[in-house]
């Protein structure tokens, strides 16, 4: 099975930009990147952060706001505020170097086990294996794993085949075959390169593997903007880091209906919850929020939430003007 599998991979893979000129850096900034975000959307995010910030130092030392209008509209800006994190304390206890054992990497911020076996493997040739979301995917067929998959599980039945060497490889060319032939929908399962060996598939059950997790319900919040304008400013708050969208600028949030003239309603979806945000032309200025020129709005990192705000407004300030 796994001669099958990295002949496959070698032979099919993709081109993508943090395959050329491997690094430990450039490994870990993708590996964050991709974590629940598609890889189209991943690639030019990744090649201009590589500008901006080319190496750990030089994003250790860039400014929290900076780093987040670099990731701004790439969503999870947790991933940018603890990798900041982690790239100082590379710098400050490693000295610019990324640790190269899998115990080490875990105790940077924010990386958690998939991302150290990714970087322990890709980047430093450690035997160990990285599981993620496609890895358990295709476990769960080959294997024919009942329930919901663990990620120790997927360990005990993977490990055996696991090639002392060349786990960075192995590691790739599974997410790679989870990726774009053991899809969760529609699985290409004639050009499989495994697919003799699939218990799933030589049961005829490939639909059946993995078991969907039970889904829970999304809570729906309920807010308000404050949107105060003075002279040619807007007032925004920068967000603190413990708040939903923590580290962005945003228009202030509020739960009680305020007075004042109310804008169409905005709407949006996050993972773990959606929001529905009445914007206000509010009267009074709000007390944790300061003025922003209009011209200066866009070098500040502001969520998808408050552009849609931003759009909201600029239609209603157009509709104004032409009545």
């Amino acid at each position: 099975m796994t001669e099958a599998l990295l002949g496959w991979f070698h032979r099919h893979k993709r081109a993508l930009p943090w395959r050329q000129g491997r690094t430990p850096y450039r490994v870990w900034v993708s590996e964050v990147m991709l974590q629940q975000t598609q890889v189209g959307t991943v690639v030019p995010y990744f090649e201009r952060w590589l500008e901006r910030f080319p190496d750990v130092s030089t994003l250790a030392e860039a400014p929290l706001g900076e780093v987040l209008k670099a990731w701004e509209g790439l969503g999870y800006y947790r991933r940018a505020r603890l990798l900041h994190a982690g790239a100082q304390e590379v710098v400050r206890d490693y000295g610019g170097r990324l640790p190269e054992r899998y115990e080490d990497l875990l105790r940077l911020p924010g990386i958690g086990t998939y991302t150290a076996a990714a970087i322990g493997s890709l980047a430093f040739n450690e035997d160990v294996l990285a599981v993620d979301g496609n890895v358990k995917r295709v476990a769960a067929r080959l294997f024919a794993l009942p329930g919901v998959v663990t990620e120790k599980t997927v360990k005990d039945h993977l490990l055996p085949h696991l090639p002392r060497g060349r786990a960075g490889e192995f590691n790739e060319a599974l997410m790679e075959l989870g990726a774009t032939l053991c899809t969760p929908r529609s699985p290409l399962c004639h050009t499989c390169p495994i697919s003799e060996d699939c218990a799933a598939l030589q049961r005829g059950r490939v639909a059946d593997f993995p078991q969907p997790k039970a889904k829970k319900k999304v809570p729906h919040l309920k807010r308000y903007a404050l949107i105060y304008q003075e002279d040619s400013s807007l007032y925004l708050r920068q967000r603190s880091q413990n708040e939903m969208l923590g580290g962005l600028w945003g228009f202030p949030l509020v739960e009680d209906a305020p007075a004042g003239k109310r804008l169409n309603i905005v709407r949006h979806a996050y993972t773990h919850f959606k929001i529905t945000v009445t914007p206000v032309l509010h009267e009074e200025q709000p007390e944790d929020a300061e003025p922003v020129s209009r011209t200066s709005i866009s070098k500040l990192a502001l969520s998808k939430l408050d552009h849609k705000i931003l759009q909201g407004l600029a239609e209603y300030e157009r509709r104004f003007v032409e009545s």
